[in-house]
């Protein structure tokens, strides 16, 4: 009874610590994305569209990874605690393994995006504030994340039976 309360009460633990850590990871990714944009200096002005991109990468990524954060059962027998450290090993490797991943998908899809619209400079345009192109950047990184979530999954299933 104990084991199955602690390992949720870990998980639990481990799902906050990840959201502060996929916040900072989001931006961070949005940093690296924007050479020519000093984003925390435009979310001090106020601009909405640096907030909107940042917004949904930080999503993205939750949306991604969330399959990484399945519960794993217990089949409890003398060895629990021992499996209990096992299992929450494996969960982390799950849980980095699939970060990893999230970031290298919204990646590619913001720059593969970004490249098809070359009349476009959408860096330049959320610098502006132009709201319109952050919602567009907004909508490819959680449809992306969104088709790419299954996608983990089943990597993820296949990695860690």
């Amino acid at each position: 009874m104990i084991a199955p309360i602690f390992l949720s009460g870990v998980q639990l633990l481990l799902a906050v610590v990840l959201s502060a850590l996929v916040a900072y990871l989001g931006a961070w990714l949005f940093n690296r994305a924007t050479p020519k944009l000093d984003e925390w200096a435009e979310l001090r002005k106020g601009n909405p569209a640096v907030g909107v991109v940042m917004g949904a990468v930080i999503a993205g990524v939750a949306i991604i990874l969330r399959p990484a954060l399945r519960i794993i059962p217990l089949q409890l027998d003398a060895g629990a605690t021992l499996d209990v450290a096992w299992r929450l090993l494996a969960q982390t490797i799950q849980v980095a393994t699939g970060l990893v991943l999230s970031l290298a998908v919204i990646a590619f899809a913001l720059w593969l995006f970004t490249r098809l619209t070359g009349e476009l400079d959408e860096w330049a345009e959320i610098a502006r504030g132009n709201v319109g192109v952050a919602v567009l950047l907004a909508s490819v990184i959680v449809a992306t994340a969104l088709l790419a979530g299954g996608a983990l999954n089943s990597i993820l299933v296949l990695l860690f039976p």
